[in-house]
């Protein structure tokens, strides 16, 4: 495994290459993690592909200078940065908010795309509480006032969890993590960069059938944040192209316990 970074603009952008087999593969991680993410997933894989994963900016030891934005034109030349990438053909999986991000990926360059793997993917459906803090000027300035004050936020989502307003797998998850002042920093800085990673749903399911291009779909059964029914409503017309399928876990489907059972559908999907 190496570790390597590339230069883009001010920013240093690091990623992890593992030399494999001749099919080339490009990981995204979620939000909060880094490209070592991948690294059970990386060792099941190694010999069919050459793995690429990128830590995304303001994560793991990537260095983004660039101020509060992140746009799909960022991402794509960060991606011909990477020598080994440059103007080649490759797949592209993107785990949670890297799903989003390897969606917009794909609708900006889909004829560079061989094959698509989202586990969990944000960005099928557009979160309103998402929305809400980062589409608009007054909700990105209400999000960053309670991001500094949380009491009020605390009350609030615990009584929109009493009226099931929000459930209770992401109240649960927003009210551990969000304990930390450095946790609720980070949040409003990567949400609100990357506020305008925006993948259209209906371009991207025309250029599928367009290209032609083989999407894997996973989920975990017990997902609270990310539900499969999201993932059924994608491949509807397009069961050519699409298959989705469901693992007894929850979010964290790239954990080691999971690896077996993705690799197995990301070779098949390759033979």
């Amino acid at each position: 495994m190496q570790s390597l970074f590339v230069t883009y603009k001010r920013s240093r952008i690091h990623y992890i290459r593992v030399e494999g087999g001749n099919e080339l593969l490009v990981c995204l991680h979620g939000f909060g993690e880094t490209a070592e993410s991948f690294l059970p997933l990386i060792q099941a894989l190694k010999n069919q592909y050459t793995i690429v994963a990128i830590d995304l900016p303001f994560h793991g030891k990537s260095v983004w200078k660039e101020g509060l934005s992140v746009t799909i034109n960022d991402m794509a030349a960060i991606i011909d940065e990477i020598p080994v990438l440059q103007q080649k053909v490759f797949s592209l999986m993107g785990y949670s908010m890297g799903g989003r991000v390897a969606l917009h990926v794909y609708q900006h360059i889909p004829e560079r795309i061989k094959q698509l793997i989202l586990p969990a993917p944000d960005g099928l459906k557009i979160n309103g509480w998402y929305r809400l803090a980062t589409q608009s000027k007054a909700g990105n300035r209400l999000f960053h006032y309670f991001m500094r004050r949380p009491g009020l936020f605390f009350w609030g989502t615990g009584l929109l969890n009493k009226i099931h307003l929000i459930n209770r797998g992401v109240y649960n998850y927003v009210y551990q993590y969000l304990r930390q002042e450095t946790k609720r920093e980070a949040l409003y800085t990567i949400w609100t960069a990357m506020r305008n990673i925006r993948p259209d749903v209906r371009l991207i399911k025309a250029q599928i059938q367009k290209h032609q291009t083989q999407v894997i779909l996973i989920y975990g059964a017990y997902d609270r944040i990310i539900r499969f029914t999201t993932g059924n409503a994608f491949i509807k017309g397009l069961e050519a192209y699409c298959t989705l399928h469901v693992l007894p876990c929850g979010h964290r489907l790239l954990h080691e316990k999971n690896t077996t059972a993705i690799a197995a559908l990301l070779l098949n999907l390759q033979a």
